[in-house]
């Protein structure tokens, strides 16, 4: 699709490939990897977090008309 925005897998996947790198070049200290790691299981969790609250919003959405009852009846007559 143009124009559409990186999923969070692909970013997860974009920030590994950058990490690998970064390690395989030594440019990492012991202390930067610690944050890097730490910084990455906040993410995947927040991500997960965020697919669950998307998951409920949907559900609820389904629940629950759109429209009020007589702005539908408006638009049908």
């Amino acid at each position: 699709m143009k124009g559409r925005v990186k999923g969070m897998d692909e970013k997860n996947t974009d920030y590994s490939a950058k990490k690998r790198a970064l390690l395989e070049q030594g440019l990492v200290s012991p202390q930067v990897l610690e944050l890097i790691n730490e910084l990455e299981t906040e993410l995947d969790f927040l991500s997960k977090q965020n697919e669950s609250f998307r998951k409920a919003l949907r559900a609820k959405s389904v629940q629950n008309p759109r429209m009020s009852t007589k702005l539908r009846d408006a638009l049908y007559e």
